[in-house]
């Protein structure tokens, strides 16, 4: 076990650092042709070599939080696993459905775009939550993802690009604090739970045993449980 969980560790830390290394070098290439105060990270992909990258670092962070899924369902944290991997899925989506630009209305794939990002984004923290050991960081990416969204509702738009990456920042932080702290730990009531059943077998043995003492199955010549 602690072998395959050595192994997601690995996995995990390889997608997310590929995700991490792609998204700073679109940043740094197009850091003279958009205003990145404004132009949020999806937006790139009308720009330059964006168009190409973008997907690609989406994906890869994308297949990392599938990985981390994988290690925090071993853990036994299932509610936190299946939104870890709703988060996931949701990066993969994002790569498929691109958002329009900034002056432009929104589209059909704009629109899916940017209502599963929210429910995405929104799904990462709350699995924090559940786990623990995380809730400071998850408590504040849920406030910056409040900001996020805000800056949509109140026309503030010229500061949603720096919101976003303060946003994408904490939940990147939280994945890798999944990694390192609480998504692969056994919880404390799965803990007990695995411990009764591999560590105390004797007693269903003995509860068998009366069974089949009471209903007299050994004196019918039919096999007795245990004998």
């Amino acid at each position: 076990m602690n072998d395959i969980r050595g192994l997601i560790r690995l996995s995990a830390f390889a997608w997310l650092a590929v995700g991490l290394v792609i998204a700073v070098y679109v940043e740094i290439v197009n850091a003279g042709a958009v205003d990145p105060l404004a132009t949020t990270f999806s937006e790139y992909v009308h720009v330059g070599q964006g168009a190409r990258l973008v997907g690609v670092a989406m994906l890869a962070v994308g297949f990392g939080a599938l990985t981390v899924a994988g290690g925090v369902r071993l853990s036994g944290a299932v509610w936190a696993a299946r939104l870890v991997t709703l988060f996931g899925v949701g990066l993969c989506l994002l790569a498929v459905f691109p958002q329009e630009p900034m002056d432009q209305p929104l589209t059909w794939h704009g629109a899916i775009h940017r209502y599963v990002a929210l429910a995405a984004f929104t799904a990462l923290p709350l699995a924090g939550l559940l786990l623990g050991g995380t809730r400071r960081l998850s408590y504040a990416t849920l406030a910056a993802l409040g900001v996020f969204v805000a800056t949509f509702l109140v026309n503030a738009r010229g500061v949603s690009g720096v919101a976003e990456r303060i946003l994408l920042i904490l939940e990147l932080a939280l994945l890798v604090a999944f990694v390192r702290r609480g998504g692969f730990v056994m919880q404390p009531r799965a803990t007990l739970s695995f411990v009764a059943r591999t560590s105390f077998p004797c007693r269903d043995l003995a509860r068998q045993r009366r069974t089949c003492e009471r209903s007299g199955c050994g004196d019918r010549g039919e096999p007795c449980f245990g004998a």
